[in-house]
């Protein structure tokens, strides 16, 4: 009877064993783990890494993201975003999203849009020597008890670095444009197609929200304080660009 009971609880419990992590760029490209990835330019439009994560398996799985360590520099100036969320900056040892809130569920055999997760570096350091931001991707249960296997990567920021043609890809022009990121009552917008955007605050806050069509427009900022923000702009094909801007009244 004890044998019975212990296998009918074993049929219940979920296969964590099958579960499996991946992460692939936006145009599908696997990244493997251990990968580092390495860009040698500050410029937004090719130093932006854009990705998705995969669940392969057959069930539902949680994700966490773990900051593992960060090497000459302090994780400021590294804009990472995740879910509907874009932080101007990181830090060591921190847990994104971090464990008092819900962890990223991905479907099974489903994964996360590209345009909800990026990472991008700009800040230069020395000048001299490459700064490294160690990431790992792990699965979590409903008790934040990691399990499986974890994928981590590294993002490099090497000025000295020679890429490869297949490193640097092809620049891809931004669709939209915030000409100035300090500003005062209004913020001008360009865009090239009809665009959404949303203004949250540094704790991700979201406080303002709108349309915008092709061209050149001007939000009405008058209900934000002075201080620093973040602009997520996005097109219909999913494409997001963000940027922290600063209210200067």
């Amino acid at each position: 009877m004890k044998q019975f009971f212990f296998l009918l609880l074993l049929y219940f419990i979920p296969d964590f064993s099958q579960a499996q992590l991946v992460l692939v760029k936006e145009n599908g490209a696997s990244i493997s783990n251990g990968q580092v990835l390495t860009y040698n330019t500050t410029d937004e439009s090719t130093a932006t890494l854009h990705y998705k994560i995969k669940n392969t398996s057959s069930s539902a799985v949680n994700v966490r993201i773990k900051i593992l360590s960060i090497q000459n520099g302090t994780g400021s100036g590294f804009q990472f975003c995740y879910l509907n969320t874009c932080l101007p900056s990181v830090a060591a040892n921190a847990v994104y999203p971090s464990n008092s809130n819900p962890a990223i569920t991905i479907n099974a055999n489903s994964e996360t849009p590209s345009s909800g997760y990026n990472m991008w570096n700009s800040n230069v350091g020395s000048g001299t020597f490459p700064i490294d931001y160690t990431i790992k991707y792990y699965l979590v249960d409903d008790f934040n008890n990691e399990y499986g296997t974890p994928v981590t990567i590294t993002y490099r920021y090497n000025p000295n670095a020679i890429l490869s043609t297949v490193e640097t890809g092809k620049e891809q022009k931004p669709f939209a444009a915030v000409p100035a990121t300090i500003f005062k009552g209004k913020l001008t917008i360009i865009s090239k197609e009809n665009i959404s955007y949303q203004i949250n605050d540094m704790e991700g806050r979201q406080l303002l929200k709108g349309n915008l069509k092709s061209g050149s427009e001007a939000v009405d900022t008058s209900a934000l304080n002075t201080g620093m923000y973040i602009i997520t702009l996005q097109n219909h094909h999913g494409k997001i660009i963000s940027k922290k801007i600063i209210k200067n009244d």
